[in-house]
Order: structure tokens, then sequence, then C-alpha cells
């Protein structure tokens, strides 16, 4: 049977650390500052001035240098416009607003949580997540019993080998 859900899980954990992460970043756009713009960097900045050029603290983050207007390398003079005319073999380019993009970075975050926490019931294929206890689940949409670990049909021997992994 599913277990009730422990504070001190993994599971828990890493969804309160996913929480705390984005709150941090939240508060810190609120309040005037940006995230590095680097592909897997993302450290917290507060610029002091309002100059263009940006730099990444090398402490905390990756030392990039960029515009704080596109988010691009720092260059002078203006941003070069972000969308491409069209090429006319039917791809498009167009420019996703800062809103847009931190909706999709939540998105992905809870995909990923939701495919590295659960595991489809074989019958329905609902994803489901086990939050302790022993390893007889039991959907909640089909009602189907069946082992985390094996995936089988809960029956006597995952009973004695798998009951508690």
């Amino acid at each position: 049977m599913l277990a009730e859900t422990s504070a001190n899980s993994p599971v828990v954990l890493f969804q309160y650390g996913r929480y705390l992460q984005y709150g941090a970043e939240e508060c810190l756009q609120t309040i005037g500052g940006m995230m590095c713009p680097s592909p897997g960097c993302g450290a917290g900045l507060l610029p002091s001035d309002a100059s263009r050029r940006v730099e990444c603290d090398r402490q905390l983050g990756c030392g990039f240098v960029f515009c704080r207007d596109c988010r691009e390398g720092y260059h002078e003079g203006p941003c070069e416009i972000l969308v491409a005319p069209p090429t006319g073999d039917g791809s498009q380019s167009f420019v996703v607003g800062e809103e847009a993009s931190q909706r999709g970075r939540w998105e992905q975050a809870s995909l990923l949580l939701i495919q590295e926490s659960t595991k489809r019931c074989p019958r329905c294929l609902v994803p489901v997540e086990r939050n302790g206890g022993c390893m007889h689940m039991q959907c909640s949409l089909c009602r189907a019993e069946w082992c985390w670990l094996c995936g089988d049909p809960w029956n006597r021997e995952c009973m004695g080998n798998h009951w508690f992994g």
C-alpha cells in the first residue's frame, strides 16, 4: 500500500531544495537582480550600476561578461535584432520573453522531477510515486497492485523477496 510522505524522504528534500532555489531566483529578480545567462551557470547577480556591461562573479559563477539588455556576450553599440528575417525554408525564429522563459524552466524542472521520482503503472501507465514504506504499490487510477522493484503484479514471490527492498 502507499505510505505517507516522510518529511525526510529524498524526494521531499529534493523538492524543497528546488522550491528554495526558485524562490531565491524570483526574489533576486524582483529586487532588480538577474541570473547569469551562461549555460550551466545561473549565478545570481546584483549589478551595482546601470551599465550594460555585466560580469558574472568568478567566485560564485563563471566570469561570463554579457550585455544587460540582450543577455548575449558583451558588445559595444546597440543590441542586434534577435528576430531573424524569414529564410523561406519554413523555419521560424522568435524571441522568448523573460516570463515565458521562467515558466518554461519551472515546467522543465517539474518534468524532470516526475521522471526521476516516479515509475509508470504497468497496467495504465500513469506515473506513480513511491514515497516510503514497502515495495507494494497500488495505482491510484486503475487500482492495479504491483511491485516497485520488478514491475510485476504483486505476488508471494515479491512479498518474500522485495517487501522492503
